[in-house]
């Protein structure tokens, strides 16, 4: 039996099932051969080429007299594509009554999500090329076809594979699957049969040939665990060998520990070449198979090692059946010594890269230094965005050339730039991710970039790239509500991993969790906090013994560094990710040489910090899950011969604090629906299905306050939930280092010299809304906000020229803080955001609207001033839907609107000297850890509404109805009053705006599927 026969026999009996009653079946996923059958059975065959394929022009051009004609009375069992599924709901979107019988979609279960494409190649060829791209507008090729997919690859540019937009998740239409599924006990061995793993590009590009007619020949087919193969459709593609009688075997391997073909001694030599003749592999300790128990056993680095490199070998050798490797081992064990043994081995025989990707500065100089001082490697560098332009390129250049081979990159240079760029046509022989609990824990609330590495190791694999990827981690829990290592190997797509799992247990730290019983405690639970850890603070420090001391909060670090007696500061130092840069390595580098004794801080210190001597780890209260407590705790006796102590004084009300910090981190349900509402305004506006972003643009949603990473978290989130549920990226996402183009204010004195040093770099813009009116001025309060003329620039060409002794980052801060370009009469250049501001009705109504919910609002803080006390946002809440000036407020927003008139006290402002005339409300976390609370502390509400007004009035729209402006940045890092305006008149809901230009990198994004997430957001 041919495949077509067995196609066209099981066809048969699908429609004689159906026949008896009215049905639509809508067939997903087959081949140009199988598409013929199911076209000619209800006389639509007309669609296809002569060579089979699907004319999607043609369909899309008759849509509706194909909708006309399935509604026409008398229809029975039409069997279609599931293109013509999608036509025909885009021309009837009530098809579905209409039709008034059965409606279904059967899929091709030889494949999920990505199908073979049955269009022409060249179609499918630009489709591919576009979805690689990040092009505002598609091809004229490809634009019809972008109706009807949303996903194109070619693993070898000769096979394509579609993923179809979702038309029938959201219309709760029957999933029948085309073929059968056996399960059964498979022969595992196949004599001098080729090896082909399921999780690989060669496993679909052999079912898509099936497909075609040509049968594969014997294969031993391998799956890393039982899960992969039913993910794979291997159970279908089994069946349906059987049936065709071609011989196969399926063989799965072991998930933990797996270290066949590997030898313990294979790399000594190399180890004592570098690490000392009398170097040798430590023992460490794994879990044997912790699905089952927790039973370790005892494996030696030198066989961690060797399978390792046995993958890298297999990858290179063009072996599809190389694995990746998930590692998890207690801090000090000797993980980098893992990837770094390898690493020198395929530099030295191979001349390939190993690309180590890690979260820190600090951390990947450490290593790099050690490996050239310490052990004589001199094939490693790093490359960050603290390096200069010049020695950035020579570095390139270096690796470009083969004389350097271990490269250390931050997430985020590697993941907005062309790898070719870096390598040239070098191959890459490792990717190692460091700290890879950051892919999910830290990636969320800490390091964006971390998280967007499964997209970039996918766009790699597409490219053909074949490498083994290897996460590294001494924190990553195994199992339950909090499993790391489930949802890292998910994000980064590694199919069935080796894992090799290590016990947490250090039984070189002793614990001391000291329970408190609550009733012994007198007063507020905050204060006793506080006393309780000065007390061993100072214990501490008598004792002459080093100590971490962890905070949930910084509030908290601060009130116990007060309670100290001033005796004890000196050996006691701060430490928390919003002090100062100096201060910060001023804190660390002391605590490292051993002057300061007691180090007091958020979870923001450690991570990187390699510090040997560390005898006590004390707990304030929790900083987060089980897994920042292991990190954090794991930091204490790292030198030979310590034994650590962690250390907490307990209440049961102490994890109330692990609450609120999940709290503030996570992302809420309001600010995704609300960014996927502006993402569809913003598409609807610019016409186009791709852009890139400002985070700025959502100010209003996030604050000051990492918005980047938040704005890119959010982003990350909605594509993610939205691609497990129609299976398809309905929306793209890529993060760029910087933002395409950037503004300035060129002062008239300043222009010719200008336009002689940057002109190449430089387009003058029309600011008619920013400049004094010829012949006259504006009237009283008006603000003018440009000196001169403004001109778009290449922010990265006049650095790569101009500025190449200095890295990026310094270039980019001097730019923005107007420290560049100085002029002999003492005028600067000085930068811009270019603002447009779409208005929801006439700009008169929304003076009017605008007017009464700044009445409204402030009358609402003037019933706070009186009493002089502190209310919650919850108390705000209430008033303000209570208020009918303020009904056009969601009542989610209620605290990012209360947040903006709250002044930064971190900056030292005292209210009675205080400026900023929006910035009236005072905000504290009471020590016991509860909800904020706030104060009125001036009368600013009274002014605030004239004051807005004024600003608002001065943006009346142009004739195309949009208000366009070129904008001053605001100082140290805030916003400026005009960028508070937009986000007022956005929160209530009378304009929406984007922003260009910003500090904050930009986000490129694409809409696969605009129809859906337009449904979505509405």
């Amino acid at each position: 039996m041919t495949f077509q026969e067995d196609f066209e026999k099981r066809f048969r009996r699908l429609t004689d099932r159906f026949r008896a009653e009215k049905a639509a079946l809508f067939f997903r996923g087959f081949s140009p051969g199988q598409n013929r059958t199911i076209l000619s059975f209800s006389g639509t065959e007309d669609l296809l080429h002569s060579d089979g394929t699907l004319d999607v022009p043609s369909l899309e051009a008759g849509k509706e007299e194909l909708a006309r004609r399935l509604c026409r009375p008398g229809a029975k069992l039409f069997t279609g594509v599931y293109e013509q599924w999608i036509a025909v709901l885009a021309a009837a979107p009530d098809f579905k009554s209409r039709w008034g019988g059965k409606i279904a979609v059967v899929e091709n279960n030889l494949f999920s999500h990505r199908y073979p494409a049955a269009i022409p190649p060249q179609a499918a060829r630009a489709l591919c090329a576009y979805f690689r791209g990040e092009s505002p507008d598609a091809p004229q090729q490809a634009e019809p076809y972008l109706r009807y997919y949303g996903e194109a690859v070619s693993p070898d540019d000769r096979h394509f594979f579609l993923a179809y937009l979702d038309r029938h998740t959201d219309e709760k239409l029957e999933a029948v699957p085309f073929y059968e599924e056996k399960r059964k006990d498979f022969r595992g061995e196949l004599s001098g049969a080729e090896t082909v793993p399921v999780s690989g590009s060669g496993f679909r590009v052999r079912k898509a040939e099936l497909a075609q007619g040509r049968l594969p020949g014997p294969a031993v087919y391998t799956a890393a665990s039982p899960a992969e193969l039913e993910k794979s459709g291997l159970f279908a593609f089994a069946a349906l060998l059987d049936r065709l009688g071609v011989p196969y075997a399926v063989r799965t391997g072991s998930r933990f520990n797996d270290t066949r073909g590997a030898r313990a001694d294979e790399f000594l030599p190399l180890l004592r070449r570098y690490w000392g003749k009398d170097a040798s592999f430590r023992e460490l300790e794994f879990y044997k198979n912790p699905d089952v128990s927790s039973e370790t056993e005892r494996i030696s680095q030198g066989l961690v090692v060797s399978q390792i490199a046995r993958q890298c070998a297999l990858a290179l050798d063009g072996d599809p059946d190389y694995r990746n490797l998930f590692i998890t081992a207690p801090t000090g064990a000797g993980k980098s010594l893992l990837f770094q043994l390898p690493a020198i081995r395929l530099a030295l025989s191979r001349g390939a890269v190993t690309l180590v990707v890690s979260p820190l500065i600090a951390l990947m100089e450490d290593q790099v230094f050690s490996l050239e001082q310490k052990h004589g490697v001199s094939c490693a560098t790093f490359l960050n965005s603290a390096i200069t332009f010049e020695e950035r390129q020579n570095r390139i250049e270096k690796i470009r050339s083969g004389e350097k081979s271990i490269v250390y990159l931050a997430p985020e240079l590697l993941v907005s730039t062309p790898l070719e760029s870096i390598l040239g046509d070098r191959k890459i022989g490792l990717f190692v991710i460091d700290e890879a609990h950051i892919v999910t824990s830290w990636g969320r609330d800490f390091r964006a970039d971390y998280w967007y590495l499964g997209d970039f190791l996918a766009d790699l694999r597409r490219q053909g790239r074949r490498f083994p990827v290897l996460c590294l981690t001494a924190t990553a829990v195994y199992g339950g509500p909090e499993d790391v290592v489930h949802e890292t190997v998910e994000s980064l797509s590694l199919g069935s991993p080796i894992l090799f799992l290590g016990s947490v247990r250090r039984p070189d730290i002793r614990f001391d969790i000291r329970r408190v019983d609550p009733k012994a405690v007198s007063g507020a639970v905050g204060r006793f906090k506080v006393a309780q850890t000065a007390r061993a603070v100072s214990a501490c420090v008598k004792k002459g013994e080093k100590t971490l001391v962890y905070c949930p909060f910084v509030s908290q670090v601060e009130e116990v560094y007060g309670r100290l007696d001033p005796k004890v500061r000196p050996a006691v130092r701060t430490y928390y990710g919003t002090m100062d840069k100096a201060a910060r390595n001023a804190a660390q580098q002391s605590f490292q040489q051993g002057a300061c004794r007691v180090m007091i801080c958020t979870k923001a210190f450690g991570m990187g910090v390699d510090v040997q001597d560390i005898r006590n780890v004390y707990h304030f209260a929790p900083t987060g899950g089980l897994s920042d407590y292991v990190q954090e705790i794991g930091r204490a006796a790292r030198g030979e011969n310590m034994e650590g102590r962690a250390v907490t004084d307990f209440l049961p009300s102490d994890i109330h604090y692990v609450r609120i910090l999940y709290g503030i981190s996570e992302m809420k349900q309001y600010q995704l629906a609300e960014m996927l509402r502006k993402l569809c305004s913003l598409f609807r506006r610019r016409g186009h299905r791709a852009m890139l972003i400002s985070p700025d643009t959502f100010s209003y949603l996030f604050g000051e306050k990492e918005l980047e990473n938040k704005v890119k978290n959010g982003f990350l989130l909605i594509a993610k939930d939205l691609q497990r549920t129609y299976g398809f990226p309905v929306l793209s996402v890529r993060p760029k280092t910087v933002f395409a183009r950037s503004y300035v204010n060129v002062p008239a004195a300043a222009e010719r010299a200008f336009q002689r040093m940057y002109g190449a770099h430089a387009r003058q813009m029309d600011d008619s809304a920013g400049q004094p009116p010829h012949g006259g001025r504006r009237g009283a309060g008006t603000t003018v906000m440009n000196s001169g003329k403004i001109y778009e620039i290449d922010l990265v060409k006049i650095w790569e020229e101009g500025f190449r002794n200095i890295s990026f980052v310094q270039f980019r801060r001097l730019f923005f803080s107007g420290g560049l370009f100085r002029c002999a009469n003492g005028e600067r250049l000085s930068p811009r955001l270019r603002v447009r501001v779409a208005y929801r009705y006439p700009f008169a109504e929304v003076l009017e609207r605008f007017r009464a919910c700044l009445t409204a609002l402030s009358g609402i803080f003037r019933s706070y001033r009186p009493t002089g006390t502190y209310f919650t946002v919850e108390k705000f809440r209430k008033d303000l839907a209570a208020n009918p000036g303020c009904d056009a407020v969601s009542p989610e927003f209620a605290g990012v609107l209360l947040e903006m008139f709250v002044a930064d006290v971190s900056r030292n402002v005292t209210f009675r000297s205080n400026r900023d005339k929006l910035r009236f409300v005072s905000s504290r976390r009471p020590p016991s850890g509860g909800s904020t609370v706030y104060r009125i502390m001036n009368s600013g509400y009274l002014s605030m509404p004239e004051f807005l007004l004024r600003l608002a009035e001065q943006c009346a729209p142009g004739k195309d109805g949009v208000y366009q402006a070129f904008i001053p940045t605001g100082k140290n890092g805030s916003q400026s009053e005009r960028m508070r305006l937009l986000s007022f008149l956005e929160l209530f809901g009378l304009a929406t705006y984007e922003v260009e230009g910003g500090r904050n990198s930009g986000i490129f994004v694409r809409a696969n599927d605009p129809e859906k997430l337009a449904a979505l957001s509405r």
